[in-house]
């Protein structure tokens, strides 16, 4: 028995209506207890259906709303899939409403061809939405990239206000008006929206290996990181963050999330490797592990523990630290930096800045610095050693008081 919806896309043509609607079945459910969803058309007192490629479990979907309910609290592939189901019906009312202004009869059949042909007009938004869930199931990207990439895609969403984002629209213009959204309207720093681009520039190669039709606009307009947008703490912001670990200030989320940082400030691992490390990959005081960036690659690490970073550990067993989302870990750290007065803004990244600032700093050489942070290139490590000539150079500004 499928439970179906009230059609909210209808169209009165010469003589008949036509009407299309997202549906679930869940006489057809999968192993996993998932149903598929289907987009019925009626016409003339027939029906069809096409498949959508989407599964959802039945008792999580409105039928009033014609959208899946999230199973969870931040339930960010239910937000994901009902970005494909908002597209699916844009598409669907978009050619509905051509036939209705053309006067014309919409047949299921036309229907039919001109969904599954909508070439130069195909929506760029949904194409990237469903290639990144394609890419998370296939095992090539990985759960944490899926999301960091879909963030980046709702970015794009939000600039175009719920508007389709057709594939032959694409091009420098519009790379120019999104990057001057980004600066002025959202006020994203430099970093942040060079990130956006890299993304969007990755989708759009993907469409153009894919078959599709559309501009290279990244080749007038070019992007890159700024190493002065890092930040890391100095010894006496560690030293306060330290003493904030026990504090009855921090709630245990909050305790958990600034454990978890202070470990990568000793250790400089990522955050999606830190999720990962269990008390069986430390031997003899050295974490000996893959690291999820460059698993593709076979790439490991041998990171040796200092003293406080095992006692941050101590007695853990199983997966060390709690996978709590970047997100939440993020806000916790912002709570963090306030009760610690620390003016920097916080993230997790701003652990790997500090253990590479401070490991140069303490006299470590550049060379063990790139091995221990898995950096594929020497330059990408070099980062640190500006970063800490620039901290070198504020500090000696500090005699210039003395003549004051």
């Amino acid at each position: 028995m499928s439970k179906s919806v009230n059609s909210v896309i209808t169209s009165i043509g010469t003589t008949t209506a036509f009407t299309a609607s997202i549906i679930i079945q869940d006489c057809k459910k999968r192993g996993d207890g998932q149903s598929p969803l289907y987009m019925q058309l009626v016409h003339a007192r027939k029906k069809k259906l096409i498949g959508l490629k989407l599964y959802w479990a039945a008792s999580f979907f409105d039928k009033r709303a014609q959208e899946i309910l999230p199973r969870y609290k931040n339930d960010q592939e239910a937000i994901d899939t009902n970005i494909i189901i908002g597209t699916i019906k844009a598409r669907a009312n978009e050619i509905i409403r051509s036939y209705r202004l053309q006067m014309r009869e919409l047949s299921l059949e036309l229907f039919v061809h001109e969904y599954n042909n909508f070439a130069s007009r195909d929506c760029f938004l949904f194409y990237a939405t469903s290639k990144n869930k394609s890419l998370f199931d296939k095992g090539i990207n990985s759960h944490r990239t899926k999301l960091r990439h879909q963030t980046a895609i709702n970015s794009i969403i939000a600039f175009m206000k719920n508007k389709q984002l057709l594939m032959k629209d694409i091009n420098l213009e519009f790379v120019r008006q999104l990057d001057a959204w980004l600066r002025k309207t959202k006020k994203y720093k430099h970093n942040t929206i060079v990130s956006v681009h890299k993304i969007f520039k990755t989708y759009i190669n993907y469409a153009l290996r894919d078959g599709y039709f559309l501009d290279k606009p990244y080749v007038g307009f070019t992007t890159s990181f700024r190493d002065g947008d890092r930040e890391a703490l100095n010894r006496e912001e560690l030293a306060t963050l330290r003493s904030l670990l026990n504090s009855e200030l921090l709630n245990d989320l909050e305790r958990e999330c600034l454990r978890k940082f202070l470990f990568s400030c000793y250790t400089g691992i990522r955050i999606s490797d830190s999720d990962l490390i269990s008390s069986s990959q430390i031997k003899e005081g050295v974490i000996k592990m893959k690291m999820k960036k460059g698993e593709r690659f076979g790439k490991e690490i041998n990171v040796p523990l200092p003293k406080y970073a095992k006692e941050l550990i101590e007695g853990r067993k199983g997966l060390i630290f709690h996978p709590y989302a970047d997100k939440t870990v993020n806000l916790a750290l912002k709570v963090i930096a306030e009760h610690a007065g620390i003016k920097k803004n916080l993230s997790f990244h701003v652990s790997r800045d500090t253990f590479g600032t401070l490991f140069i700093e303490l006299g470590g050489d550049i060379a063990s610095l790139q091995e221990l942070m898995g950096h594929s290139k020497i330059q990408t490590t070099m980062i640190y050693v500006k970063m800490s000539e620039q901290r070198k150079e504020k500090l000696m500004m500090n005699f210039d008081k003395l003549d004051e």
